[in-house]
């Protein structure tokens, strides 16, 4: 991760950019992420509790070895954000292969995950959305100061999100 005076600037850019959409501002925003994290791939999930279902909504891959494709769904007992889902606080595993019920996730099984973060985008009305996520093929140790940094960065998702979806209803 970058100095804290890096991702200030970094995230102060971002919010100082006018986007023309909401899609390119989601791209940037997981371009930051990914600077913060320094993970393989980072993305933000849209989650149906009710149907029990995950929808991969934006995704920003930076190694081969491991792609998440964009419109992924799959059911929500099949990923780690099933425990950001349930709790709607961060989760976070350094290890996935480590734990015998995370291991058998196709996250870490199929794809080779091995580091998770998680945490949840709620937005300005109390509503759930999703997930902010980083996965990456090595195993790394979240820190508190980059789960503090995931968790602005998924109040401005939420932002997006509701702008995107303004647009769409205007």
């Amino acid at each position: 991760m970058k100095d804290s005076n890096q991702v200030l600037a970094q995230v102060a850019d971002f919010t100082c950019t006018g986007f023309d959409d909401a899609g390119e501002a989601l791209d940037a925003l997981l371009r930051v992420v990914q600077e913060i994290l320094d993970f393989d791939t980072v993305l933000i999930s849209e989650i149906s509790r009710a149907s029990s279902q995950l929808r991969v909504h934006a995704v920003n891959n930076t190694h081969p070895g491991m792609t998440v494709p964009q419109g992924l769904q799959i059911p929500l007992t099949a990923s780690p954000c099933q425990h950001v889902a349930s709790s709607v606080a961060p989760f976070t595993h350094g290890d996935m292969h480590a734990d015998a019920e995370l291991a058998l996730l196709p996250a870490a099984k199929d794809m080779g995950a091995t580091s998770y973060v998680g945490v949840p985008v709620v937005l300005a009305d109390g509503s759930f959305f999703g997930t902010l996520v980083g996965l990456d093929l090595a195993s790394k140790e979240s820190t508190a100061e980059q789960l503090a940094w995931m968790r602005v960065m998924a109040r401005l998702a939420a932002l997006e999100l509701q702008r995107q979806d303004a647009r769409q209803l205007a």
